[in-house]
């Protein structure tokens, strides 16, 4: 998507050149989609990131149920009936317990996050949208300067003397 708006803001440079002075506005329009293919590239940089450290974190979530079950198995291995073990088993469940509330809050920052991104590529879609139909729009009034400058040469050039 990227590469066809840099491809189409080339392309509109190309056809303002050739359309002279009346071509200025639609170098303004191409400078646009250029920018806009831009910002949508970044923006599937960030949403990369995003979704990478969703995996890092939820390789560390598995690793720190991994680490609670066996502090608990060896736990409970130890214990033999002891208080002071039921205590320590205790603690490394609300540890883990915590741990868990800070990956799910960590989770809703990541959601939170990923509608931004999804926002600001519904944004970016309907600018280009809006940049297409301005696009076409210039060109067809060009179109139309261009075919009321021939008529008008035509009719000069019958009352010249």
């Amino acid at each position: 998507m990227t590469e066809q708006s840099n491809l189409l803001a080339v392309n509109a440079a190309i056809e303002a050149a050739k359309a002279g002075e009346y071509g200025k506005g639609f170098v303004v329009v191409a400078q646009e989609i250029k920018s806009h293919a831009e910002q949508s590239k970044q923006a599937t940089k960030q949403v990369r990131g995003i979704l990478n450290d969703i995996q890092k974190a939820s390789t560390a979530a598995v690793l720190a149920a991994e680490t609670g079950s066996k502090t608990v198995e060896a736990a409970v291995n130890q214990s033999a009936g002891t208080g002071d073990a039921i205590k320590d088993l205790y603690k490394s469940i609300a540890e883990a317990s915590q741990a868990v509330t800070q990956i799910a809050a960590s989770s809703q920052q990541q959601l939170v996050g990923m509608d931004q991104v999804a926002l600001a590529m519904v944004n970016i879609k309907h600018a280009t949208t809006q940049n297409a139909t301005s696009t076409k729009q210039v060109e067809s009034t060009v179109r139309s300067l261009q075919d009321l400058g021939r008529r008008l040469k035509k009719i000069v050039e019958r009352y010249k003397v």
